[in-house]
């Protein structure tokens, strides 16, 4: 068998299987599928660089406009006012570095620049070349980024309710140093945390009003409270009774009747006897007479007999009857015995002297005559004492300037009330909760518009509200009780007006709280009055409801309550407030006791606070100097409660709620 020997050939072999496999692969239908992968392999390549390159370009360009936004919004909330400074054009770069750090995604020749518009706005602009990758093979270059921001503080229609703490501690220094009586004497120090709240107001005004739009309503109102509050000028006179019992007293009088004798007529004189000479009664004097002829000349009075010696009739009185008063007469006969006087005329001469005298010679006896008298009654009322009780005042129109006389002054004197502007509650409901609110405590609907007496609040009359004791002692009597000494009145205080809302100027706000126009600290700390009234005054509901519905532009209201305290719920039992004095009157209680009171006023400043939140309110709450207590959180809405150790930062407190309120934002 002949075996074929086999001579490679390179070239020749090579040509041959190349032009085999191309002849192959035209006759074989199957390899079609390599040449289609192969023509679609270009533009897929073309479809996944361009998808990878895109997601990287809106990435980045999505970073560093975040990083724009957030710079923008940094500087501007680091803006006092409209001023835009070098250290804020920092704050505006560092933050943007935060955000976008340089080669970020593969980026290069980034820029961040930030400037002040007109306005007071943060205008920012930044950029970044984003090199391409697999887009370079279909002739791609880089691409570059652009973005642009602009922040600025824009407020909205808003409503703010300052109720803020006036009690006695707020006289104290805010470093917590020593403070005798808890209060200072009443007399601000140098440091006083009042002086502190009245800057940190003024700061709260400042910030929010370099952020609010022309077309933006902004009002305040403020409300400063202690144990009572001066809202009674802003209520209508529909709304307040006409009647008010408080702790008083009335005197009691000694009715006592008196008489003065008009006329008194004698005659039928009879039985004369006991003649006796009484001397003698000049009644002339001549001189240089110079004879006892001369003297018997001169004229000689008229000579009188059955002349009485009293005044009266003696043993007998004039009969009072219950009808008769001052200036009634009344005529009364009698026969009686008594002391008579008669005068004989005659001359006595001196002639050392040469003077002559005339006059009666007088003689006294006693006779039996018949007396006809016509007296004139007086009738006095003389004090005796007083009963110290509850006593209800007629104070119609008390509100609009009429006095009101009650007679608890010295021994029933009448004494002159006019109306402070502070207010009693109205009726309520002594219990230990208030989730829900009962029936009856209407005192605690901040919506309550008065429809009867029970609903109705009560104006004050502090000059005749009186404690009852004896001797001034500790010992308080619940029942009536009557004695002639004069007592201690309750310690009382009346703050300054409120503020209703209103656009207020700085200038006003000035006025408002300074202290020669008496927004000074005095008293105890009662919260649940301060935000009952807070929360009335700036409802969209209630007795202020044509007031506070709507905005002149339409627009939504935003509320805010700002409650500020230096303390925590002081109360005191004997103290004349706004439900009265607790420990007769026993509105909270029930039974006097100031353990209790506190506690259940407690209870009730929780529900203030609720019905404020549940009308949308947002109740921001900073505790001054003092302890953030449980009860001030509790009644904030979440997350809006602050404690300020002392007057700088208090002022930061308020600047920053103040910037919360103000919703800084992008505008672009």
């Amino acid at each position: 068998m002949n075996v074929p020997q086999l001579r490679a050939k390179s070239v020749d072999t090579n040509v041959r299987t190349n032009k085999s496999l191309m002849a192959r692969l035209r006759s074989d239908t199957a390899g079609n599928t390599i040449a289609m992968a192969a023509a679609a392999l270009v533009p897929l390549m073309g479809m996944v660089g361009g998808a990878v390159d895109a997601s990287r370009y809106y990435m980045s360009q999505s970073r560093l406009q975040n990083a724009c936004d957030s710079g923008a919004l940094a500087a501007r909330k680091a803006m006092g006012n409209d001023t835009f400074a070098a250290q804020h054009q920092t704050v505006a770069e560092n933050f943007f570095d935060q955000n976008f750090t340089d080669g970020l995604f593969g980026t290069t020749n980034r820029t961040r620049t930030f400037t002040a518009g007109t306005d007071g706005e943060v205008i920012g602009t930044a950029s970044a070349v984003l090199p391409v990758s697999l887009m370079q093979v279909f002739g791609f270059g880089d691409f570059a980024i652009d973005v642009s921001c602009t922040a600025d503080i824009n407020i909205s229609n808003t409503d703010i309710m300052f109720v803020l703490d006036v009690t006695g501690s707020m006289n104290c220094p805010d470093d917590g140093s020593f403070c005798p009586n808890g209060n200072n004497g009443n007399v601000e120090a140098p440091n006083a945390r009042i002086r502190g709240l009245r800057s940190a107001v003024l700061t709260f005004y400042d910030t929010v009003e370099a952020s609010t739009s022309n077309s933006a309503q902004v009002r305040y109102g403020l409300l400063p409270y202690a144990s009572n509050v001066n809202v009674g000028f802003e209520i209508p006179l529909e709304y307040l009774d006409n009647e008010v019992t408080i702790q008083s007293r009335e005197p009691n009088f000694t009715t006592r009747s008196s008489f003065d004798v008009v006329s008194l007529t004698v005659d039928n004189v009879t039985n004369r006897s006991g003649e006796n000479r009484n001397g003698f009664i000049r009644t002339s004097r001549f001189n240089n007479v110079r004879s006892s002829s001369a003297c018997l000349a001169k004229p000689l009075p008229a000579a009188y007999t059955d002349r009485y010696l009293e005044n009266t009739i003696r043993g007998s009185t004039v009969n009072i009857t219950s009808n008769e008063t001052n200036g009634t007469t009344n005529t009364i006969t009698a026969t009686a015995t008594a002391s008579f006087r008669r005068g004989a005329p005659v001359h006595r001469y001196n002639s050392r002297r040469r003077r002559c005298n005339v006059g009666h010679e007088i003689y006294d006896y006693t006779a039996t005559g018949h007396f006809t008298q016509i007296a004139e009654v007086t009738t006095t009322s003389d004090f005796d004492n007083w009963t110290y009780k509850p006593v209800t005042y007629d104070v119609s129109d008390f509100a609009i300037g009429t006095i009101v006389e009650t007679p608890t002054g010295r021994d029933g004197a009448m004494i002159e009330n006019r109306f402070t502007g502070c207010i009693e509650e109205a009726d309520t409901v002594a219990q230990a909760t208030f989730d829900p609110v009962p029936n009856g405590a209407h005192d605690l609907d901040i919506n309550l518009i008065p429809s009867n007496d029970a609903e109705r609040w009560k104006v004050q009359l502090p000059l005749a509200a009186w404690r009852r004791e004896i001797n001034n002692n500790s010992t308080n009597y619940l029942p009536d009780l009557t004695h002639a000494g004069d007592e201690r009145q309750p310690f009382y205080d009346c703050p300054r007006p409120v503020e209703r809302l209103s656009e207020i100027s700085r200038e006003g706000l000035v006025d408002f709280l300074a202290p020669e126009n008496g927004f000074d600290a005095r008293s105890n700390t009662y919260h649940d009055i301060g935000m009952i009234w807070g929360a009335r005054f700036i409802s969209p509901n209630g007795i202020f409801a044509a007031d506070n519905a709507t905005a002149p532009n339409g627009d939504a209201i935003a509320r805010h309550i700002v409650f500020m305290t230096d303390g925590i719920l002081a109360t005191n039992n004997e103290t004349y407030g706004t439900y009265g004095i607790e420990w007769w009157d026993r509105r909270i209680s029930g039974n006097g006791d100031q353990g209790t009171a506190s506690s259940r006023h407690a209870e009730r400043f929780q529900a203030a606070c609720r019905a404020a939140r549940q009308e949308n309110i947002s109740v921001w709450v900073v505790a001054f100097g003092t302890t953030l207590s449980q009860n001030l959180i509790d009644c904030a809405t979440p997350g809006r409660a602050f404690a300020a150790t002392d007057s700088a930062d208090l002022a930061d407190r308020f600047e920053e709620i103040a910037e919360k309120i103000a919703a800084l934002r992008l505008t672009e």
